[in-house]
């Protein structure tokens, strides 16, 4: 099993549990899904967490969260305790540290945990199941109000891993994203950096445990003595704190490039220097640092300032501050040079057609909601091109407005038909055919979509014209709709890229690593005995697997060209069969048949996407419905590919979309 996947494990109040019965009621594990044939990696966790599992006085389950790295392994803890004792239950995650990291762990605050699917047992879960399940702080944590609170704990943080203690308060989660955030930029990468990532307890009741987790670990208690700022760090803390506040994670980075921080190789060389830079505390009284940690109102303070001449600079505001792109505050991959984007901080610009290039637009300060939003819908942001890997760039600027969007790509050789599937897609998207399955579409730019409809759609669809291949060399930003009904909105981005580009591995891989989803495009008209398939197809299952990222990107296989095998058996009966019924049931039957089909038409190795990946599917489709396209289009099956996607990726979370694929 892929070491991407999450492992979870259920515990309930009781005295009997998956290690038998107990003389006394406890928190015992009910179901899991780890192996049952063997509780020992159970009870291995079982006796890891153990002293996590209760936080009350003298031992009572309380409602809370836990995260903490132990090695290579993290785990999350969720306890909840709605009512009596008897009502008890704690729900744990738990995998690779490099997946389940702090940010997912406070992302998930809100996820309903995956129920058990059998008695004693609970399945696995893939983190892209998750992302519908993912909501942001950064707001809260950029909130004026946290300000005392946050530069007094970042003070202890700033000297040293260790264990810290805090009076728990009700924006404990926002004061954990702003700590990851500072760390992150700070450190991330760094060779003691798994010293610095934060672990976490959100509520407290029970002294320290005698063995409290490795590195920092900060732990809130309903008792604790308020928070007094570190003298020797206050000052760097608080300038650390201003620039968050005002600048975000921009700000940060901003620093970090322009202090020489990033010339040291290690978080505690680079929080040396920042605290040398910041100098001694110039004003902050003990009275006020108490203060910091007892009220969550705003404070009006004057803050202490660095020492004169320090190399610890203020970023300068955004000299058009009212053109920053709105965004959901987490990074965003850019799909061309593949560089991660800060999207709430970007610039806006628009394309002037009279000089036929990008110019800087400028949202009026009086303009209100519903103008802002008409400005919005045409509006594109200059990527900043980290590393200069590529010329200049534009994205729309609804893009990463949803957080980070679904990339999905199609593949296959230059006659396979994918650039007619992505533009009968397209087409069904515009006819609002997602409704069928409970979904609304919107696109995220309408300027490009209209180009797209211009270019592409009305073409094969009113000219009955046949579409030019995808530009050598090319991989084409083709659509992007913002994708609501499912669960939380999120954008959805399409990419056609050229099947020359895929013999290219540099470029290939570029495109790759951000991939979410892939369409293999099949032509049937080049299977033949002996064949080695597609090689768009074996190069990307090639690259993908060197880098790690096969397990993270799901596969929709399309047997393109169906209408030119109607009479064929299976394809006949899945031509005739194009409900909008969301049943992993019936496209687990589709995809045996197919997958048989192709054995029968000696293309083995077309199906090697549907081998490899670790959620797949096969469908039979038609892009135009004809060979002679002069006749006019009639497109098959075409959503049935880009649903099953959609389910796979995350952004469908029905019972039902969460089968598909397994």
């Amino acid at each position: 099993m892929s070491t991407s996947l999450l492992h979870q494990t259920l515990y309930h109040w009781g005295r009997t549990g998956r290690f038998g019965e107990t003389a006394e009621a406890d928190l015992l594990p009910v179901a899991s899904s780890l192996d049952p044939s063997s509780t020992g990696e159970l009870r291995r966790w079982h006796e890891r967490v153990k002293p996590w599992l209760r936080a009350g006085d003298g031992g009572r389950p309380e409602s809370g969260f836990f995260y903490a790295a132990f090695g290579g392994e993290a785990v999350l803890i969720r306890r909840s305790r709605p009512g009596a004792v008897r009502s008890a239950a704690a729900h744990l995650l738990f995998g690779s540290a490099g997946v389940l990291t702090p940010r997912l762990a406070l992302e998930l605050r809100d996820w309903t945990w995956a129920p058990a699917d059998l008695p004693g047992r609970a399945p696995m879960v893939n983190p892209n199941a998750l992302i519908p399940h993912r909501s942001s702080l950064t707001a809260q944590a950029r909130a004026e109000g946290l300000r005392p609170r946050l530069a007094a704990l970042l003070s202890h943080v700033l000297a040293g891993p260790g264990p810290i203690e805090a009076p728990a308060a009700g924006d404990t989660m926002a004061l954990l994203w702003a700590i990851d955030d500072i760390c992150t930029v700070l450190g991330s990468g760094q060779s003691d950096w798994p010293d610095w990532t934060a672990g976490f307890e959100t509520f407290a009741e029970q002294p320290w445990p005698a063995d409290p987790p490795p590195g920092l670990f900060l732990r809130f208690r309903r008792d604790a003595a308020p928070l007094t700022a570190a003298p020797e760090t206050h000052p760097a803390a608080l300038a650390l704190v201003r620039m968050y506040l005002e600048g975000g994670t921009n700000a940060l980075r901003d620093l970090r490039g322009t202090t020489g921080l990033a010339e040291l190789e290690t978080m505690a060389g680079r929080v040396a220097r920042l605290i040398e830079a910041a100098g001694p505390a110039a004003g902050a009284s003990e009275s006020e640092s108490e203060s910091e940690s007892e009220s969550d109102e705003p404070h009006a303070r004057t803050e202490p300032s660095a020492k004169p001449g320090a190399s610890m600079p203020s970023p300068a505001p955004s000299a058009n501050a009212a053109r920053s792109a709105p965004g959901t505050g987490e990074q965003v991959s850019c799909p061309i040079c593949l560089g991660r984007l800060d999207w709430g901080g970007l610039p806006l610009h628009t394309f002037d057609h009279g000089l036929g290039q990008y110019v800087e637009l400028a949202v009026p300060k009086d303009a209100n909601e519903h103008q802002r939003a008409r400005i919005m819908r045409t509006a594109s942001v200059r990527c900043p091109n980290p590393g200069d890997t590529t010329t200049a760039h534009y994205l729309p600027a609804g893009y990463g407005q949803y957080g980070s969007p679904a990339v999905y790509g199609f593949i296959g050789g230059t006659t396979s038909g994918k650039t007619h599937l992505a533009a009968a897609m397209v087409a069904a998207i515009e006819r609002g055919a997602l409704g069928a399955y409970g979904v609304t579409a919107q696109p995220v730019d309408l300027d490009r979509h209209q180009a797209f409809l211009r270019d592409m759609v009305r073409p094969l669809f009113t000219e009955s014209t046949w579409l030019a291949p995808t530009r050598e060399g090319e991989v084409a930003f083709a659509d992007a709709f913002v994708i609501s009904g499912g669960g939380a909105p999120r954008a959805v981005a399409l990419f056609d890229v050229a099947g020359g580009e895929l013999s290219n591995v540099g470029d290939a891989k570029r495109f790759l690593d951000i991939a979410d989803g892939l369409v293999f495009v099949a032509d049937p008209k080049r299977f033949a005995p002996g064949s080695l398939g597609d090689p768009a197809f074996n190069t990307v299952l090639s690259l993908l697997r060197s880098s790690g990222r096969l397990p993270k990107v799901s596969a929709a296989i399309v047997l393109n060209k169906a209408d030119l095998f109607k009479f064929d058996d299976p394809v006949a009966h899945w031509l005739s069969r194009d409900s909008a019924d969301l049943d992993p049931a019936e496209v687990l039957n589709e995809s045996a048949d197919v997958f048989a089909y192709l054995h029968q038409r000696d293309a083995e190795a077309w199906t090697r996407p549907y081998q490899e990946c670790e959620r797949a599917t096969l469908h039979v489709v038609s892009a135009t419905g004809t060979d002679a396209v002069e006749r006019g289009v009639r497109p098959l099956r075409v959503l049935r590919p880009l649903v099953a996607l959609m389910a796979m990726t995350g952004l469908l979370t029905s019972a039902e979309a969460q089968d598909m694929g397994i």
